[in-house]
């Protein structure tokens, strides 16, 4: 029996032992639970203690979460901006205004009145949806009795106003369908003297003239051009170039022959008369104001300044100031290289014998008070690298830039030396120049502009840019610079008017968006060159998954 209970037992207290075990560990478990609540216990007070201490904050930022975000106001981008003027129907109150604003200052009451046109004088404009062909065929149903019954020489019956020579081409060819018999012609400046243009009208009977105002204007003042059978006027109003401007809004200006300027280009085609001074005034309106920093430039139309030899007619040596070179300049400067009695020019070469020297003052007239003149800053319109590094006076000592120029001549076509350039700013004198070294940089296309200043915007009423108005160009002649390149470099004549290559001389007025200036050529060059190189590695991807990719055929 004894045995027996100790057997029990010793099971009994084998089975008890591993029940102790998993007691052991519930306690454990619970000790552990007690204390994270406790810790989680103390993290509650302590979150509660801060939202009693700070309650209006747990308020503001609930609010906060309530209220809707302000939106970021997107910046314009250029599309923005154009849609904000795009194509519409032109009306007569258009050209009213036009016309008034122009001669607001020109004009008294009773004048302005006179030039107010009667509704009886607009016929229907184009409402977008015509062709120029279906368009005039609207307003002129009876052209072809009409082309018949015209007979004056010097006249035209149509005459289609628009902004560029190009145009002019587009619409001619888009007369087509519309015209007929009838003859119609070019009237622009480009590669065209209007000499050529008066016998052309003068010839034969022409129906249909197309042309730029400038142009028009022209032979207009010259004769060339009778308004007295003239029955249709047509301004190609809404038509817009690649700057997405119209006719109105273009602000380069040919000043060639325009306005007091005529008088001029007739004086220079006499030789003679090339030394003697000449001034001239041009006015245009200013139709949108000119927001922000407004830059002047002059232009040049088929001037060819990268031509090889007029290119190469210059002494970088010099320019930079060496004295081996300041006395003794490059034989590439021939036949600018030497005066007449053998006195080194400085600086020497075609390219600065043909500078840009005529001088522009610009004028604002606003409505009702006297004449503003436009504050022009000439000074730092060059590249940083040309006026410090590429461009240096010569030196020598304590000796003053005209005693350091002693010895050397001016070019043959100027009429002061070149220490002597900017009579108000010693500083701005020598080869340091910023009228000089705007020159100097050679434009790579016969037709270019070259920066002449920047507006002023200190005081008013220029702090914003330029304001919209009329406003006017005193153009100053000292002499003539413009030359055929290739005639200037072997040809004796002392001057070379701008006619004789059939160039022109413009002004430009432009200011800078966000995304910088307007550049045609370098985005089309980026796109045709990127297309180019994506072609060829599409062509190379494909012979060599066809031929190379294992390597059989490459062996073969």
């Amino acid at each position: 029996m004894g045995g027996d209970v100790s057997g029990v037992d010793e099971e009994t207290e084998q089975e008890e032992r591993p029940t102790e075990k998993p007691n052991t560990q519930t306690k454990h478990e619970k000790r552990k639970r007690a204390a994270e609540k406790t810790v989680k216990a103390k993290k509650k007070k302590k979150i509660e203690q801060k939202e009693v201490i700070n309650p209006q904050k747990k308020e503001t930022d609930d609010q906060k979460s309530t209220k809707p975000k302000k939106k970021r106001k997107k910046k314009k981008t250029i599309t923005d901006v154009l849609a904000s003027s795009e194509p519409k129907p032109g009306s007569p109150a258009d050209l009213q205004n036009l016309v008034v604003q122009y001669f607001s200052d020109k004009r008294s009451v009773i004048e302005l009145e006179e030039l107010k046109l009667h509704d009886s004088c607009f016929l229907s404009s184009n409402d977008l949806t015509h062709t120029l062909s279906s368009y005039l065929k609207q307003i002129c149903p009876k052209w072809s009795k009409i082309q018949k019954q015209h007979a004056d020489k010097s006249s035209v019956v149509l005459l289609i106003v628009c902004s560029s020579a190009l145009r002019t081409i587009e619409l001619i060819k888009q007369l087509t369908t519309f015209k007929g018999e009838a003859k119609a012609i070019k009237l622009f400046a480009k590669h065209i003297k209007v000499e050529e243009q008066v016998k052309l009208l003068q010839k034969g009977v022409i129906h249909i003239g197309v042309g730029t105002p400038g142009r028009i204007s022209t032979l207009i003042e010259k004769e060339g051009l009778n308004l007295q059978a003239l029955r249709y006027l047509v301004l190609d109003w809404n038509w817009r170039d690649q700057k997405l401007r119209r006719m109105v809004d273009i602000p380069e200006m040919d000043y060639t022959e325009a306005g007091t300027c005529n008088k001029c280009f007739e004086k220079r085609k006499n030789v003679s008369n090339a030394a003697q001074d000449c001034s001239c005034i041009l006015v245009f309106p200013v139709e949108k104001a000119f927001k922000g920093n407004v830059f002047f430039y002059y232009g040049l139309k088929n001037f060819h300044q990268n031509l090889r030899r007029y290119m190469d007619s210059r002494d970088d040596g010099q320019m930079v100031g060496r004295k081996k070179s300041f006395k003794n300049p490059s034989s590439y400067c021939q036949p600018f290289m030497r005066d007449k009695d053998g006195l080194p020019i400085a600086p020497c070469g075609a390219v600065a014998n043909s500078i840009f020297n005529d001088s522009f003052t610009f004028t604002y007239h606003p409505s009702g008070s006297p004449p503003v003149q436009v504050p022009l800053l000439r000074r730092g319109i060059t590249w940083y690298t040309d006026k410090n590094i590429k461009y240096r006076n010569p030196t020598d000592g304590n000796l003053t830039l005209a005693q350091v120029f002693e010895g050397t001549a001016q070019p043959p076509y100027w009429q002061k030396p070149v220490y002597e350039l900017d009579p108000h700013d010693p500083t701005n004198n020598g080869f340091i120049n910023d009228d000089l070294i705007v020159w100097m940089r050679e434009a790579a296309f016969p037709n270019f502009k070259k920066l002449y200043g920047f507006l002023n915007r200190a005081n008013e009423p220029f702090t914003d840019g330029l304001p919209a108005g009329n406003y006017s160009i005193t153009i100053s002649y000292t002499s003539i610079f413009f030359h055929r390149l290739f005639s200037a470099l072997t040809s004796a004549l002392p001057d070379f008017p701008v006619q004789y290559f059939k160039g022109r001389k413009v002004v430009v007025l432009t200011t800078l968006t966000w995304f910088g200036g307007q550049n045609h050529f370098l985005p089309i060059a980026y796109l045709v060159t990127s297309s180019l190189v994506l072609l060829i590695a599409v062509t190379l991807t494909a012979v060599w998954w066809k031929f190379g990719k294992n390597g059989k055929n490459m062996e073969e």
